[in-house]
């Protein structure tokens, strides 16, 4: 019998079980409610160290102790304000793994048992989780959280395989802190996949790294699968990401509603449609800002949708004080250096260095300009590929479009010298440059000999 199967008996026997919270025999934990069913603190002393508190957390130094935590967790205790801190490294290899909370019985959740506690990795290792079933769902470390603190996790070589939801570190995460964490990850399965989280509802991912591969059909993502409403991810991700339908991107498949900021990508990306170096598919007003990405980004579809940023920018979204260094091509439509295609939403300060290529519609900055396009300050050094429809900025444009300050580097990316905007390479290498694109109402742009080419980049104040 596990040690915290004898506690319990030991507590009721006793006389000292207490019991249910103040919800009674509530099980239900919908990811929208507040609290659930869970046992006393006086289950707690499972762990041999510490009392739970922020100044005393429970160690978890061994698998025992971990594989407890999750089987607590999956029987109710949702440890809320309880603290816990990895005390050494861990390996899982063996190990049958039950991620530490539970979705509930069925798609709204009825029967949820969130992990709701804090808990600190220290930087120790937890290695070799696996765990391989093609039709499970809520796949990861944790497979459910909400308003807990989880930081300074190191998972290594974990290796997991499911249907829908998937992350490498936490499959569905609700009101939840990230911080400081890493993954080496290789995944696998349908939709919403990611190398840290599966899923995310508001809460935030900071100073995370990922590295691995990411391999999915829709909204795959390096870092999130689904960023959702209030949610915030700044991240790294060096994996390799592969979707091979739709909304593929380095940090984030889909963003809805969230945000992504200071986020950077190197590791190749490649999908369908809607395939962006950083997010995929940004809708429902989604907002990027101060992201780079450096790899190759490439799309295989017929309408394909591909930026070195976005591929599909839309529903009052922003972009804005970002840049492209890497490859951007479509075996299809529809490639460009920062957006593949944006309606109804916004683009500001951005560069492009990558070069473009395409069947139909490359172009250095936007490939398609749909409906209520604002597209202000920006400029292409990279060679797009000449096509009928391709350009230095912008191809596919409506007449409902704004956009000024656009420029391009008529030897290095010249496709046409009848789009306005071109420049000589000796203009747009200056700090004039710079002081031009900031038009004296902003400082971030900046030029530095000898720094991005000579060209002027973006330096957050």
């Amino acid at each position: 019998m596990k040690r915290w199967m004898w506690v319990i008996l030991l507590l009721v026997l006793g006389g000292v079980f207490v019991g249910c919270s103040e919800k009674g025999t509530e099980t239900n934990d919908n990811i929208s409610s507040s609290s659930g069913f869970f046992f006393s603190s006086s289950v707690e002393v499972i762990w041999e160290k510490g009392t739970g508190t922020a100044n005393d957390p429970f160690l978890i130094k061994s698998v025992q102790d971990l594989v407890d935590l999750s089987e607590a967790v999956s029987n109710g205790n949702t440890y809320e304000g309880i603290f816990f801190k990895q005390g050494a490294d861990i390996s899982l290899k063996g190990i049958s793994w039950t991620s530490i909370g539970v979705w509930g019985e069925d798609d709204l959740g009825w029967g949820n048992k969130p992990f709701r506690g804090s808990f600190d990795g220290a930087t120790y290792s937890i290695s070799d989780l696996k765990m391989d079933n093609a039709s499970a769902s809520y796949v990861g470390l944790f497979g459910l959280v909400k308003k807990a603190i989880i930081k300074n996790v190191n998972l290594k070589n974990a290796s997991l395989t499911g249907n829908k939801i998937i992350g490498g570190l936490v499959a569905k995460s609700d009101s939840t802190t990230i911080s400081d964490c890493s993954t080496d990850v290789i995944i696998s399965g349908q939709e919403r996949l990611g190398g840290v989280v599966g899923e995310m509802l508001d809460g935030s991912i900071t100073g995370t790294t990922v590295k691995g591969f990411v391999d999915g059909k829709s909204t795959v993502g390096g870092v999130v699968g689904l960023v959702g409403s209030r949610a915030a991810v700044t991240a790294v991700n060096s994996a390799v990401i592969t979707g091979t339908m739709q909304n593929t991107g380095g940090i984030a498949g889909t963003l809805s509603g969230g945000v992504v900021t200071g986020s950077s990508n190197k590791g190749t990306v490649s999908g369908v449609i809607n395939v962006g170096g950083i997010v995929g598919n940004s809708t429902m007003s989604g907002t990027i800002s101060w992201s780079f990405n450096e790899a190759k980004v490439t799309a295989s579809g017929a309408n394909s949708f591909v930026g070195g940023i976005v591929g599909d920018l839309s529903s009052a979204s922003k972009l804005s004080t970002s840049y492209n260094l890497g490859a951007v091509s479509s075996t299809g439509l529809y490639a460009a250096g920062i957006v593949g295609k944006m309606t109804g939403s916004e683009l500001n300060d951005v560069f492009n260095h990558g070069a473009i290529s395409a069947t139909n519609y490359a172009a250095g900055l936007v490939a398609k300009c749909g409906e209520d396009a604002k597209i202000h300050t920006g400029y292409n050094k990279g060679s797009v590929s000449v096509v009928k429809n391709s350009s230095s900025l912008l191809a596919e444009t409506l007449s409902t479009i704004d956009s000024s300050g656009l420029y391009y580097d008529n030897v290095l990316a010249l496709v046409t010298s009848s789009e306005l905007g071109g420049m000589a390479s000796a203009e747009m290498t200056s700090n004039a440059f710079a002081s031009t694109l900031n038009g004296g109402t902003k400082s971030f742009w900046t030029w530095t000999a000898g720094t991005m080419s000579n060209y002027p980049y973006l330096l957050k104040q």
